[in-house]
């Protein structure tokens, strides 16, 4: 395709798309030159989002406070059914659950939630009533991977939770998609989001997992995302403000011993700004550039922001596509 075909304009300066890519440094995506903003430090240190289900407000009271007082997220409900709620509005990472619940069980709320597609990769932990068998037989049933007996020791539960979110950072994000992690290795993804989603919670779970498994976290987000914002305290993931300005290089040849999970965040604002033609040449030489079975890429985009025609056309260069909506995960479709 000769060079005239990708002609836009930027402002009132007419530019030829191929140079402006050239230029902006997409086509070698991907320095990091010594100037670039960047954040690169240790560990991940990602606020855990917790919701406790229970009735009782002097327990309820104590466990939110114990839990923030740790530095966790945490959200409450009183009830089954607002519990239910909960969960679907807020996609905790982890559930404190009651047993004996108004309006419905904490069993009942549980076996809910493990036959939801959305839902069941959400661990719980289910306040048994006084190590009474028959609860702890119940909550195997209905689905808790993790028990704890009332009343509790609020430093013992404590430690149970930090082990529980632990042990989950490693598959929770496969698990919404009903995979094995080694199946994402190497795969080049669209993520296609609903803008009321909380997505950028999503991509949180993809960087989490991946630093679980010691592959690099990059991230090539605008300043002020939703993104950013989500990850603007995180350490172990290495954040790129992205602009025009910004030269991006070499990231391909800098991870060259360890496998890269790269996030584009987004190919919505590139569309908007840039048209469907320059986008599409984008997608395509970003996708030859990060070809390579040690790099797993995830490029973003809004679809309800675009005309349908433009959505499929970039959906075909994709062999692999998500669709997260307002209560998770709804299609996984993988070549």
């Amino acid at each position: 395709m000769e060079e005239s075909e990708y002609n836009f304009k930027i402002g009132t300066t007419s530019v030829y798309c191929w140079n402006y890519f050239r230029q902006c440094g997409f086509f070698n995506l991907l320095p990091i030159s010594k100037g670039s903003q960047v954040k690169s430090k240790g560990l991940l240190t990602l606020p855990d989002k917790i919701l406790v289900i229970d009735d009782e407000p002097d327990i309820r009271d104590l466990t939110i406070k114990t839990l923030e007082e740790d530095g966790y997220q945490v959200i409450s409900a009183s009830d089954g059914d607002e519990g239910l709620q909960k969960v679907v509005e807020k996609m905790p990472d982890l559930i404190l659950l009651d047993v004996v619940l108004p309006k419905k069980s904490g069993f009942e709320v549980c076996k809910i939630l493990k036959k939801k597609s959305n839902t069941k990769h959400i661990p719980v932990l289910i306040f048994t009533i006084l190590d009474r068998e028959i609860d702890k037989k119940s909550a195997k049933e209905c689905g808790a991977e993790y028990q704890v007996t009332k009343p509790f020791d609020h430093d013992a539960m404590l430690t149970e939770v930090r082990r529980i979110l632990n042990d989950n950072k490693g598959i929770k994000f496969h698990k919404q998609l009903g995979i094995e992690h080694q199946d994402l290795k190497g795969r080049k993804i669209l993520l296609e989001f609903h803008p009321e989603s909380c997505y950028e919670r999503f991509i949180r779970d993809f960087i989490l997992e991946s630093a679980f498994y010691n592959e690099k976290p990059i991230v090539l987000t605008p300043e002020g995302s939703a993104i950013q914002q989500v990850l603007k305290d995180d350490e172990g993931v290495r954040v790129i403000n992205l602009t025009l300005d910004t030269m991006l290089s070499d990231i391909v040849e800098e991870g060259i011993n360890k496998p890269i999970s790269l996030v584009y965040d987004n190919l919505t604002d590139f569309l908007i700004s840039h048209g469907y033609k320059a986008t599409f040449g984008f997608a395509q030489n970003a996708l030859s550039i990060l070809s390579s079975q040690d790099i797993t890429a995830v490029f973003i985009l809004n679809p309800s922001a675009h005309e349908s025609r433009d959505v499929n056309s970039l959906r075909g260069i994709f062999g692999n596509r998500l669709v997260y909506g307002k209560q998770g995960i709804t299609d996984v479709r993988f070549t």
